[in-house]
């Protein structure tokens, strides 16, 4: 019997799991194209089948599921693990008594793992200085910008007197 976690699922009519990938491609000026990466896209599947459920106990678990991205295991014709249920839709019927024909479609994730420690393998120096204390200290004055003069002193023009060849001598 198949299961989604603890929810039995009674029939399966169809089971389809299409693998795809993703591929970058560059356009040469010959004409020609190239494809540099390949990218393989996560799994999906997608179920098909008959839940027969009177008190909608299994509806309100797989919506739970759904809504808080549970990772579950499907292990039926197939085996894949670590999926969440990214769809899931009810189709009631008259055919069907107590309980609804559905489709839901699973996606395979990674899970990330964290690293509990770093190591590292050549000893790693102090880079700051301990804090000491030096007590009180003096602070030193400096002068202010007010203080600070930019004029020079005015030095007015030597003052000559001339003399009748063409010279002149200072006086």
């Amino acid at each position: 019997m198949p299961y989604i976690k603890d929810v039995l699922i009674d029939v399966i009519t169809k089971v389809s799991m299409p693998e795809s990938s993703t591929t970058t491609d560059h356009a040469l000026e010959d004409g020609e194209q190239i494809t540099d990466h390949v990218i393989s896209n996560p799994i999906t599947i997608s179920i098909t089948g008959v839940i027969l459920d009177e008190t909608e106990e299994k509806k309100l678990k797989l919506r739970e599921y759904r809504e808080k991205g549970e990772i579950i295991d499907f292990d039926y014709m197939t085996s894949l693990k670590h999926v969440i249920i990214t769809d899931f839709s009810r189709d009631y019927e008259a055919k069907i008594k107590d309980g609804y024909a559905f489709t839901m479609t699973l996606k395979q994730i990674k899970v990330a793992k964290v690293a509990k420690f770093v190591s590292v393998s050549v000893p790693v120096k102090q880079q700051t200085k301990a804090v000491t204390n030096k007590g009180r200290q003096q602070t030193k004055k400096t002068q202010t910008s007010s203080t600070k003069t930019t004029k020079q002193k005015y030095n007015p023009p030597v003052k000559t007197k001339e003399i009748r060849r063409g010279g002149s001598i200072p006086i």
